[in-house]
């Protein structure tokens, strides 16, 4: 079996909190036990599980610094997350809306015969055009020429 690891870590460099989060991430690797020391320091030992003893120092040191790093950006977080849970909890569906334009049932048969109005216009206008051209100039090629095409065709 391995022997145990002793790492002493510096409380104003990191927090306890920040330590025992580190220590505990290499729990695949090592059983650790944290310990308060004199001077603001704390003492993790680690026990190496079976086939892991190698490295332990330096990935302690590499979590220590993810740890922080995770516990600064959690701090600078804080309000959004708890806005996002209190906007998460007092959630409501927003009431269906109904399908109303907002307008009296006599203001809307108002708009309904105007509508119907413009598209009588419009349609007067597209006859009248029709008319207005007897020699076929605004038709297009394919208007022309394929109804005769479609005649030569039937013989």
């Amino acid at each position: 079996m391995s022997k145990n690891i002793a790492i002493q870590v510096s409380l104003k460099k990191y927090t306890l909190e920040t330590v025992r989060y580190a220590a505990h991430s290499l729990g695949g690797a090592a059983y650790a036990l944290l310990k308060p020391l004199p001077g603001d320091k704390v003492l993790v030992e680690l026990a190496p599980k079976k086939g892991s003893g190698a490295g332990l120092p330096g990935r302690l040191s590499a979590a220590l610094e993810d740890e922080r790093l995770r516990e600064r950006v959690a701090a600078e977080n804080r309000d959004l997350r708890e806005f996002m849970l209190l906007k998460a909890l007092t959630w409501r569906p927003r009431p269906v809306e109904k399908d109303d334009s907002g307008l009296t049932p006599q203001q809307e048969k108002e708009l309904n015969d105007l509508i119907a109005q413009i598209e009588g216009e419009i349609k007067g206008e597209a006859g009248a055009a029709a008319s207005a051209d007897p020699l076929g100039i605004t038709s297009t090629w394919e208007e022309k020429h394929d109804n005769k095409k479609a005649g030569k065709k039937k013989r």
